[in-house]
């Protein structure tokens, strides 16, 4: 038995020895460090980022663009905005699709006004933010391959995801890039520089996507009230006045103003607008339509 336990403790040994342990792979993994680029050295050297920083800032900004929701830009960065949006028309959209809500307006457009539109993939696409996109709202009854339930959750006192959030006009493909370029700029970046990660300045275009889509069904030709002008409609969006404090009050973006005299090249050459339709009861962009293409990792803009 002595020999027997003998030959096992030298088999062990020499196993640790040739193979090594776990933890010293892990060890491994862990050091290998992340190769910067010339930009992304300039870009950190620019926003005074410390050398201890930068490998995670860096991971953050070359991570897939992905939908993340208002509650995102909630807290301590854009509190003012965020509660302004809550009581917004925007702050409310997937409430229009319950039934019984806004009846006379559905009746007027030829919609059922008792029908729940909840997970009807057109009015998804709309009502909601980056439906059928990387991290965007899934609806009720949304299953992964295992059967697992992925619907977005919802909580009635917190909007997020399922109502017109942020990510849709700011954003191309979600904003969890360029908030990272916000975090480690700590607000002093350019327009060029979100425009790398998907942010987009070309507002009064991308309203148009919903706005003034050929299938929405509340056209102008149902009501003066649907006749989309950018310049009316943005004034409704953040009325921000009313909800500043002291908690926040550090909370105001100081370059704004400087930003706005820098011209994007989303705003020289605004971006495309995805075009969308629905084929068996599912949510289809049409090709050559969407601002992004993941596969090239490129911005499509306009000619």
């Amino acid at each position: 038995m002595g020999k027997t336990l003998k030959f096992l403790s030298l088999f062990m040994v020499a196993l640790v020895l040739v193979f090594g342990t776990g933890g010293e792979v892990d060890a491994k993994k862990k050091k290998k460090k992340i190769k910067l680029t010339e930009e992304e050295i300039e870009m950190l050297d620019r926003w005074e980022v410390k050398p201890k920083k930068r490998a995670k800032a860096v991971k953050d900004l070359r991570k897939k663009p992905k939908f993340v929701g208002a509650v995102k830009c909630n807290g301590s960065c854009h509190d003012p905005y965020y509660q302004a949006w809550t009581k917004s028309p925007h702050g409310g959209t997937y409430e229009l699709l319950k039934a019984g809500v806004r009846k006379e307006a559905k009746v007027r457009a030829k919609l059922d006004p008792e029908k729940d539109y909840t997970t009807t993939p057109l009015c998804l696409r709309c009502h909601t933010t980056g439906y059928k996109q990387r991290g965007g709202f899934k609806p009720a009854g949304s299953k992964s391959k295992k059967g697992k339930d992925t619907a977005t959750k919802i909580d009635p006192t917190e909007p997020n995801k399922e109502q017109v959030g942020c990510e849709m006009c700011h954003s191309v493909a979600g904003g969890s890039q360029f908030r990272a370029v916000m975090k480690s700029s700590k607000g002093d970046f350019t327009k060029a520089d979100t425009e790398k990660y998907g942010q987009r300045w070309d507002y009064a275009n991308v309203c148009t996507r919903c706005h003034t889509h050929p299938k929405t069904p509340f056209q102008p030709t149902v009501h003066d009230k649907y006749k989309f002008n950018f310049e009316e409609r943005k004034l409704k969006v953040h009325k921000i006045a009313d909800f500043w404090s002291e908690d926040n009050a550090d909370q105001k973006v100081e370059k704004k103003e400087e930003r706005a005299k820098e011209q994007g090249q989303s705003e020289k050459t605004p971006l495309v607008i995805e075009d969308f339709e629905e084929k068996g009861g599912k949510l289809k962009f049409k090709k050559g339509t969407k601002p992004y293409n993941s596969k090239k990792k490129t911005y499509n803009y306009k000619g």
